[in-house]
Protein backbone atom coordinates (compact mmCIF):
# COMPACT_ATOMS: atom_id res chain seq x y z
CA UNK A 1 0.00 0.00 0.00
CA UNK A 2 1.56 3.31 -1.17
CA UNK A 3 2.14 6.13 1.70
CA UNK A 4 -0.57 8.46 -0.10
CA UNK A 5 -3.36 5.21 -0.21
CA UNK A 6 -2.27 4.70 3.62
CA UNK A 7 -2.69 7.98 4.27
CA UNK A 8 -5.98 8.32 3.00
CA UNK A 9 -6.80 5.41 4.60
CA UNK A 10 -5.82 6.24 7.79
CA UNK A 11 -8.13 9.42 7.40
CA UNK A 12 -11.47 7.61 6.39
CA UNK A 13 -11.33 5.48 9.81
CA UNK A 14 -10.55 8.49 12.02
CA UNK A 15 -13.01 10.75 10.16
CA UNK A 16 -15.27 7.19 10.68
CA UNK A 17 -14.61 5.87 13.84
CA UNK A 18 -14.50 10.38 15.04
CA UNK A 19 -17.89 10.67 14.29
CA UNK A 20 -19.25 7.63 16.03
CA UNK A 21 -17.57 8.90 19.03
CA UNK A 22 -18.75 12.88 18.91
CA UNK A 23 -22.36 10.63 18.23
CA UNK A 24 -21.90 8.28 21.43
CA UNK A 25 -20.75 11.41 23.52
CA UNK A 26 -23.87 13.39 21.92
CA UNK A 27 -26.63 10.45 23.37
CA UNK A 28 -24.50 10.14 26.47
CA UNK A 29 -24.83 13.68 27.06
CA UNK A 30 -28.58 14.11 26.15
CA UNK A 31 -28.95 11.26 28.53
CA UNK A 32 -26.98 12.78 31.33
CA UNK A 33 -29.36 15.83 30.56
CA UNK A 34 -32.58 13.86 30.62
CA UNK A 35 -31.81 12.05 33.64
CA UNK A 36 -30.92 15.43 36.27
CA UNK A 37 -34.18 17.48 34.39
CA UNK A 38 -35.78 13.67 36.32
CA UNK A 39 -34.52 13.75 39.35
CA UNK A 40 -34.99 17.72 39.62
CA UNK A 41 -38.86 16.81 39.03
CA UNK A 42 -38.33 13.88 41.27
CA UNK A 43 -36.77 15.37 43.80
CA UNK A 44 -37.49 19.33 43.57
CA UNK A 45 -35.10 21.47 45.34
CA UNK A 46 -36.97 22.94 48.65
CA UNK A 47 -38.69 26.58 47.80
CA UNK A 48 -36.64 28.77 49.28
CA UNK A 49 -38.76 31.53 50.63
CA UNK A 50 -36.10 34.34 50.73
CA UNK A 51 -38.48 37.09 50.88
CA UNK A 52 -40.68 36.06 53.72
CA UNK A 53 -44.19 35.81 53.57
CA UNK A 54 -45.98 37.50 50.25
CA UNK A 55 -48.67 40.28 50.47
CA UNK A 56 -51.75 39.02 49.06
CA UNK A 57 -52.50 40.21 45.75
CA UNK A 58 -54.36 43.55 45.05
CA UNK A 59 -56.73 43.23 42.37
CA UNK A 60 -58.64 46.37 41.48
CA UNK A 61 -61.87 46.56 42.61
CA UNK A 62 -64.95 44.42 41.16
CA UNK A 63 -68.07 43.62 42.29
CA UNK A 64 -69.30 40.69 40.63
CA UNK A 65 -70.96 37.26 41.23
CA UNK A 66 -69.81 33.96 41.67
CA UNK A 67 -70.65 31.68 38.26
CA UNK A 68 -71.35 27.68 38.44
CA UNK A 69 -68.50 26.43 36.72
CA UNK A 70 -68.03 23.14 35.03
CA UNK A 71 -64.69 21.69 33.44
CA UNK A 72 -64.08 20.59 30.26
CA UNK A 73 -60.34 19.84 29.26
CA UNK A 74 -58.21 18.36 27.16
CA UNK A 75 -57.95 14.58 28.08
CA UNK A 76 -59.87 15.33 30.86
CA UNK A 77 -57.48 16.03 33.19
CA UNK A 78 -55.52 19.63 34.51
CA UNK A 79 -52.20 20.15 32.96
CA UNK A 80 -49.28 19.24 34.75
CA UNK A 81 -47.83 22.23 36.96
CA UNK A 82 -44.50 22.74 39.39
CA UNK A 83 -44.73 22.43 43.26
CA UNK A 84 -42.93 25.10 43.31
CA UNK A 85 -42.58 28.78 41.13
CA UNK A 86 -40.22 31.36 41.55
CA UNK A 87 -41.54 35.43 43.05
CA UNK A 88 -39.53 38.09 41.36
CA UNK A 89 -37.83 41.27 42.73
CA UNK A 90 -39.88 44.50 41.01
CA UNK A 91 -37.56 47.88 41.01
CA UNK A 92 -39.06 51.04 42.70
CA UNK A 93 -37.71 54.66 42.19
CA UNK A 94 -35.98 55.49 45.72
CA UNK A 95 -37.11 58.71 45.95
CA UNK A 96 -40.17 60.95 44.19
CA UNK A 97 -37.76 63.87 43.24
CA UNK A 98 -35.80 61.37 41.69
CA UNK A 99 -38.17 59.99 40.08
CA UNK A 100 -39.63 63.02 38.95
CA UNK A 101 -35.92 64.11 37.42
CA UNK A 102 -36.01 60.92 35.33
CA UNK A 103 -39.00 61.39 34.26
CA UNK A 104 -38.76 65.21 33.27
CA UNK A 105 -35.94 63.90 31.43
CA UNK A 106 -38.19 61.41 29.68
CA UNK A 107 -40.69 63.63 28.62
CA UNK A 108 -37.84 66.38 27.36
CA UNK A 109 -36.81 63.51 25.27
CA UNK A 110 -40.17 63.26 23.53
CA UNK A 111 -40.31 66.99 23.01
CA UNK A 112 -42.27 67.80 25.74
CA UNK A 113 -40.33 70.78 27.59
CA UNK A 114 -43.30 72.28 29.83
CA UNK A 115 -42.79 73.04 33.72
CA UNK A 116 -44.21 69.60 34.77
CA UNK A 117 -48.21 70.29 37.18
CA UNK A 118 -48.38 67.56 39.41
CA UNK A 119 -52.23 66.79 39.08
CA UNK A 120 -52.22 63.77 41.80
CA UNK A 121 -49.69 63.03 44.10
CA UNK A 122 -46.57 61.15 42.02
CA UNK A 123 -48.61 62.13 38.90
CA UNK A 124 -47.10 64.94 36.91
CA UNK A 125 -48.48 66.47 33.08
CA UNK A 126 -46.10 67.56 30.62
CA UNK A 127 -47.86 70.08 27.75
CA UNK A 128 -47.29 70.38 24.04
CA UNK A 129 -48.93 73.16 23.34
CA UNK A 130 -48.49 73.91 19.47
CA UNK A 131 -49.77 70.05 18.79
CA UNK A 132 -52.31 70.41 22.07
CA UNK A 133 -50.54 66.95 23.04
CA UNK A 134 -50.73 65.97 26.88
CA UNK A 135 -48.27 63.60 28.51
CA UNK A 136 -49.31 62.22 31.66
CA UNK A 137 -46.35 60.56 34.02
CA UNK A 138 -46.85 58.77 37.09
CA UNK A 139 -43.43 58.93 38.50
CA UNK A 140 -44.09 56.40 40.98
CA UNK A 141 -44.66 53.38 39.01
CA UNK A 142 -42.96 54.87 35.74
CA UNK A 143 -46.10 54.67 33.81
CA UNK A 144 -47.10 56.94 31.66
CA UNK A 145 -50.14 58.12 28.62
CA UNK A 146 -49.61 60.29 25.62
CA UNK A 147 -53.31 62.14 24.16
CA UNK A 148 -53.92 64.29 21.72
CA UNK A 149 -57.67 64.89 19.95
CA UNK A 150 -57.36 63.18 17.06
CA UNK A 151 -60.77 63.08 16.38
CA UNK A 152 -61.35 66.96 15.89
CA UNK A 153 -58.31 66.86 13.28
CA UNK A 154 -60.25 66.31 9.67
CA UNK A 155 -56.61 66.45 8.37
CA UNK A 156 -55.90 63.52 10.21
CA UNK A 157 -58.73 61.64 9.84
CA UNK A 158 -58.60 62.17 6.62
CA UNK A 159 -54.91 61.41 5.51
CA UNK A 160 -53.94 58.52 3.58
CA UNK A 161 -50.36 58.06 4.49
CA UNK A 162 -50.55 55.20 7.03
CA UNK A 163 -47.71 53.42 7.62
CA UNK A 164 -47.80 49.05 6.85
CA UNK A 165 -47.08 46.68 9.77
CA UNK A 166 -43.37 46.40 9.89
CA UNK A 167 -43.26 50.74 9.68
CA UNK A 168 -45.96 50.38 12.44
CA UNK A 169 -43.75 48.26 14.77
CA UNK A 170 -40.30 50.31 13.65
CA UNK A 171 -42.19 53.59 14.54
CA UNK A 172 -43.04 52.14 17.92
CA UNK A 173 -39.43 50.87 19.36
CA UNK A 174 -38.24 53.98 18.04
CA UNK A 175 -40.44 55.98 20.40
CA UNK A 176 -40.17 53.50 23.05
CA UNK A 177 -36.51 53.89 22.50
CA UNK A 178 -36.32 57.86 22.52
CA UNK A 179 -38.03 57.81 25.75
CA UNK A 180 -35.37 55.08 26.95
CA UNK A 181 -38.03 53.10 27.70
CA UNK A 182 -37.91 49.94 25.61
CA UNK A 183 -36.19 47.42 27.95
CA UNK A 184 -34.98 44.21 26.32
CA UNK A 185 -37.75 41.87 27.57
CA UNK A 186 -39.99 43.98 25.06
CA UNK A 187 -37.60 44.23 22.21
CA UNK A 188 -37.25 40.13 23.13
CA UNK A 189 -40.99 39.79 23.42
CA UNK A 190 -43.99 39.88 20.80
CA UNK A 191 -45.99 42.45 19.01
CA UNK A 192 -49.69 42.31 18.15
CA UNK A 193 -51.02 44.98 14.91
CA UNK A 194 -54.67 46.08 15.09
CA UNK A 195 -56.32 48.14 12.30
CA UNK A 196 -58.88 51.01 13.71
CA UNK A 197 -61.12 53.65 12.07
CA UNK A 198 -61.34 56.92 13.32
CA UNK A 199 -63.95 59.69 12.82
CA UNK A 200 -64.95 62.73 14.30
CA UNK A 201 -67.77 60.78 16.56
CA UNK A 202 -65.66 57.71 17.32
CA UNK A 203 -62.37 55.14 17.08
CA UNK A 204 -63.82 51.86 16.26
CA UNK A 205 -61.75 48.57 15.30
CA UNK A 206 -61.91 47.10 11.97
CA UNK A 207 -60.45 44.01 10.12
CA UNK A 208 -58.22 45.02 7.32
CA UNK A 209 -55.71 47.68 6.55
CA UNK A 210 -57.54 49.01 4.14
CA UNK A 211 -60.34 50.00 5.89
CA UNK A 212 -58.51 51.76 8.55
CA UNK A 213 -56.64 55.25 8.89
CA UNK A 214 -54.85 54.25 12.45
CA UNK A 215 -52.87 51.52 13.27
CA UNK A 216 -52.51 50.54 16.68
CA UNK A 217 -49.14 48.31 18.18
CA UNK A 218 -49.17 46.72 21.02
CA UNK A 219 -46.23 45.12 23.24
CA UNK A 220 -46.23 42.21 25.10
CA UNK A 221 -42.78 41.40 27.22
CA UNK A 222 -40.84 37.73 26.52
CA UNK A 223 -41.60 35.23 28.25
CA UNK A 224 -40.42 34.39 32.33
CA UNK A 225 -38.58 31.40 31.67
CA UNK A 226 -39.70 30.90 28.22
CA UNK A 227 -42.81 29.58 29.56
CA UNK A 228 -44.89 32.08 31.70
CA UNK A 229 -46.56 34.90 30.21
CA UNK A 230 -47.60 37.97 32.30
CA UNK A 231 -50.75 39.43 32.22
CA UNK A 232 -52.79 42.40 32.67
CA UNK A 233 -55.57 43.36 35.16
CA UNK A 234 -57.61 44.06 31.55
CA UNK A 235 -56.99 41.85 28.67
CA UNK A 236 -58.79 44.04 26.25
CA UNK A 237 -56.45 47.15 27.33
CA UNK A 238 -53.08 45.45 26.72
CA UNK A 239 -50.52 47.50 29.54
CA UNK A 240 -48.03 48.93 26.23
CA UNK A 241 -49.94 49.98 23.60
CA UNK A 242 -49.47 52.91 20.39
CA UNK A 243 -51.90 54.26 17.72
CA UNK A 244 -50.41 55.69 14.89
CA UNK A 245 -51.88 57.82 12.53
CA UNK A 246 -51.98 58.31 9.16
CA UNK A 247 -50.84 61.47 9.10
CA UNK A 248 -47.75 63.17 7.07
CA UNK A 249 -47.00 65.59 9.68
CA UNK A 250 -44.23 63.93 11.76
CA UNK A 251 -45.23 65.33 14.75
CA UNK A 252 -48.71 63.64 14.75
CA UNK A 253 -48.05 60.19 13.93
CA UNK A 254 -48.10 58.36 16.94
CA UNK A 255 -50.83 60.01 18.33
CA UNK A 256 -52.29 58.28 21.43
CA UNK A 257 -49.89 55.89 24.04
CA UNK A 258 -50.57 53.91 26.80
CA UNK A 259 -47.22 52.57 28.50
CA UNK A 260 -47.42 51.04 31.65
CA UNK A 261 -44.17 48.35 32.72
CA UNK A 262 -43.35 46.88 35.62
CA UNK A 263 -39.69 46.88 35.65
CA UNK A 264 -39.01 43.42 37.09
CA UNK A 265 -35.19 42.07 37.69
CA UNK A 266 -35.41 38.45 36.34
CA UNK A 267 -31.93 37.89 37.92
CA UNK A 268 -33.28 38.29 41.42
CA UNK A 269 -36.14 35.91 42.93
CA UNK A 270 -37.20 33.40 45.51
CA UNK A 271 -38.71 30.46 44.86
CA UNK A 272 -42.23 29.49 46.75
CA UNK A 273 -44.56 26.65 46.99
CA UNK A 274 -47.70 27.18 44.82
CA UNK A 275 -50.92 25.64 45.82
CA UNK A 276 -52.00 23.05 43.56
CA UNK A 277 -54.46 23.44 40.78
CA UNK A 278 -57.17 21.48 41.95
CA UNK A 279 -56.83 23.13 45.33
CA UNK A 280 -56.92 26.51 42.86
CA UNK A 281 -60.00 24.98 41.18
CA UNK A 282 -61.62 24.69 44.16
CA UNK A 283 -61.18 28.01 45.21
CA UNK A 284 -62.32 29.46 41.50
CA UNK A 285 -65.66 27.13 42.06
CA UNK A 286 -65.91 28.83 45.97
CA UNK A 287 -66.01 32.10 44.59
CA UNK A 288 -62.24 32.75 45.44
CA UNK A 289 -61.10 34.49 42.72
CA UNK A 290 -61.01 37.77 40.36
CA UNK A 291 -62.70 38.06 37.17
CA UNK A 292 -60.02 39.75 34.15
CA UNK A 293 -63.24 39.33 32.12
CA UNK A 294 -66.70 38.21 33.45
CA UNK A 295 -69.85 37.01 32.12
CA UNK A 296 -73.45 38.24 32.53
CA UNK A 297 -73.72 33.99 31.85
CA UNK A 298 -74.86 32.02 35.36
CA UNK A 299 -72.54 28.87 34.60
CA UNK A 300 -69.38 28.56 32.87
CA UNK A 301 -67.62 25.93 31.36
CA UNK A 302 -63.51 26.31 31.84
CA UNK A 303 -61.79 25.15 29.38
CA UNK A 304 -58.24 26.07 29.86
CA UNK A 305 -55.86 26.63 32.64
CA UNK A 306 -52.15 27.86 32.52
CA UNK A 307 -49.74 29.25 34.74
CA UNK A 308 -48.95 33.28 34.81
CA UNK A 309 -47.53 36.30 36.05
CA UNK A 310 -49.72 39.05 37.04
CA UNK A 311 -48.50 42.80 36.41
CA UNK A 312 -49.87 44.28 39.27
CA UNK A 313 -51.81 47.42 39.40
CA UNK A 314 -50.33 48.72 43.00
CA UNK A 315 -47.07 49.36 44.19
CA UNK A 316 -45.81 46.03 45.43
CA UNK A 317 -42.37 44.70 45.21
CA UNK A 318 -42.95 41.77 43.72
CA UNK A 319 -44.14 39.98 40.98
CA UNK A 320 -46.25 36.93 41.52
CA UNK A 321 -47.55 33.90 39.66
CA UNK A 322 -51.54 33.03 39.06
CA UNK A 323 -54.00 30.73 37.65
CA UNK A 324 -55.42 31.76 34.99
CA UNK A 325 -58.96 29.97 34.11
CA UNK A 326 -60.49 30.39 30.85
CA UNK A 327 -63.90 29.86 29.98
CA UNK A 328 -66.79 29.90 27.55
CA UNK A 329 -67.99 33.76 26.74
CA UNK A 330 -64.81 34.96 27.00
CA UNK A 331 -64.62 34.45 30.77
CA UNK A 332 -61.13 35.09 32.33
CA UNK A 333 -60.03 34.26 36.17
CA UNK A 334 -57.35 34.80 37.91
CA UNK A 335 -56.06 32.21 41.49
CA UNK A 336 -53.41 33.28 43.40
CA UNK A 337 -51.04 30.63 42.60
CA UNK A 338 -48.69 31.03 46.34
CA UNK A 339 -49.42 28.19 48.72
CA UNK A 340 -51.77 30.68 51.53
CA UNK A 341 -48.98 29.55 53.98
CA UNK A 342 -46.56 31.69 52.42
CA UNK A 343 -49.03 34.82 52.14
CA UNK A 344 -49.26 37.29 54.74
CA UNK A 345 -51.92 37.87 56.87
CA UNK A 346 -52.12 41.68 56.68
Amino acid sequence: MSSLTRTAYVARNVIKFGSISVIGLALVWSGLVAAIRAYRIARPTPPDIKFGPMPAIVFPQKTFETKNFTLELPKDSFPKFPTQAKVYVIYRPISTLTALETDTQTANNLGFYSKPVEVKTGVYQFTKADLDQTLTMNVLDGSFLLSYPYKNDQILINSKNLPDDKQAVSLSKNFLDSANKFPDDLEEGSQTITYWQISSQAIKKVSSFSQANATKVEFDRQKLDEEYPVVSSNPDAPPISILISASSVEAKRIIDVSYKYTPVDRQSFSTYPLRSVDRAWQDLKAGQYWPSRDSQNSSITIRNVYLAYYEPTNLTNFLQPIYVFEGDSNFIAYVSAIDPAQISAR
